[in-house]
């Protein structure tokens, strides 16, 4: 006996019909965008409090390690929420207004959060780079008479990254993936655009299908060029090895 009937007509023209296509594209660009901006803003703020975390001063170690404590125990949502809803309201007057009337503020909004989130655990992955180099490479880059910058520059970076880059891939795909989280702010990326979709249309298999198969990709595409970059510093690393032997 048929008690439910679970019968679908699938309609896979209407991700491809307009408005429907020009805000899935809009929201892929935007998805590229916030996850490229925050992949480098993350590394680069990552890798500096990575830094101030292993240095020997205090006035710099407890202030990244204050910060890095407090934004891994916030969920990354919350971010996203308070840079929306509070930090325009903490600015001076004009500059709240001035927010407040930006189209895409939403999407700063989202790359600040998420910037703040990720930079976090960037930081504990570069920090354990920079403590797995070893002592004898640093005191050899002293008594070259390279100073404290130009060690970190030349010497300690480079040889952490190369350590690191296994998990630093991960957490930037993580990262990626994390732009879907803006959606809670209406900013206009793809599965904000895909609920747009299936809020006119009630019918939501079809493009949900359609953004589940582009992460996918994109994440995948991701990974499998970490892992060629892998391999091809291990390679580039052995052969300068042979040369110098």
């Amino acid at each position: 006996m048929k008690i439910f009937n679970l019968r679908y007509d699938f309609d896979w023209s209407i991700p491809f019909r307009e408005p429907y296509l020009g805000w899935l594209i809009t929201g892929v660009k935007l998805t590229f965008l916030i996850a490229a901006v925050t992949s480098v803003l993350s590394l680069l703020v990552g890798t500096i409090l990575a830094i101030m975390r292993t240095s020997r001063f205090k006035f710099l170690n407890i202030p990244a390690k204050v910060y890095v404590e407090i934004v891994r125990n916030i969920p990354g949502l919350f971010w996203l929420l308070f840079f929306y809803f509070v930090f325009p309201q903490i600015l001076p007057f004009g500059l709240t207004d001035t927010l407040n009337r930006y189209t895409y503020y939403s999407v700063i909004a989202g790359i600040l959060g998420l910037t703040v989130d990720n930079s976090a655990y960037v930081s504990d992955i570069v920090r354990t780079g920079l403590l797995s180099v070893p002592r004898g490479h640093i005191e050899a880059a002293v008594s070259t008479g390279l100073n404290r910058f130009q060690q970190i520059q030349y010497i300690i970076l480079p040889m952490a990254f190369r350590t690191i880059l296994p998990p630093l891939g991960t957490r930037m795909i993580h990262n990626f993936k994390n732009s879907s989280l803006c959606m809670a702010i209406a900013a206009p990326e793809l599965t904000w655009a895909t609920q747009q979709v299936e809020s006119i249309t009630f019918r939501g298999l079809e493009v949900t299908f359609l953004a589940t198969v582009f992460y996918i990709g994109i994440s995948l595409t991701l990974a499998v060029i970490m892992i060629r970059l892998e391999r091809w510093l291990k390679i580039d690393v052995t052969s300068i090895t042979q040369m110098r032997t």
